[in-house]
């Protein structure tokens, strides 16, 4: 992948996560579950992670400074359409489970494909390691889905 093409990639997984972030955040202020509440706060953290992680390895000098860029949620992002925090406020806590569980494998799926064509070890392995964390969060949502509604529809 060539480097131009690798930080359009990057940048955008740092606007996912960040995204990401930001819907887990508001998404507990809509839960009633003490397990759910904690764990949408843990993913949180856990996506600041990722976008932090992303913007270490990004391969260039447009960036505001980290702590700016997480302030302000919101992309073009297909990810960032999907989590629209106006829409959270609307949801009821199976929704946010459920919708939550369709990010996770939608990020895990392009990051993926995003460590398949990485040339640079570096970013691959910060790649892989983020992609693997993103299933991780798949599984921690789809028990916290299934200990409180069954796993009839998730």
């Amino acid at each position: 992948m060539p480097q131009t093409e690798l930080n359009l990639a990057i940048r955008k997984m740092i606007q996912v996560e960040v995204d990401a972030m930001h819907y887990y955040r508001k998404a507990a202020e809509v839960m009633q579950d003490e397990g759910a509440i904690f764990h949408f706060n843990l993913l949180a953290e856990e996506e600041m992670e990722h976008a932090r992680s992303f913007y270490q390895i990004y391969n260039g000098d447009d960036l505001p400074d980290f702590d700016a860029l997480i302030e302000t949620p919101g992309s073009d992002s297909s990810a960032a359409q999907a989590i629209d925090i106006g829409l959270v406020a609307r949801l009821d806590e199976r929704q946010a489970l459920q919708l939550a569980m369709k990010l996770e494998k939608e990020v895990e799926g392009s990051l993926r494909r995003m460590a398949n064509e990485i040339k640079r070890p570096e970013a691959r392995e910060v790649i892989e390691k983020n992609a693997e964390s993103t299933l991780g969060h798949y599984e921690m949502i789809a028990a916290d889905y299934e200990r409180l509604y069954g796993e009839d529809d998730a």
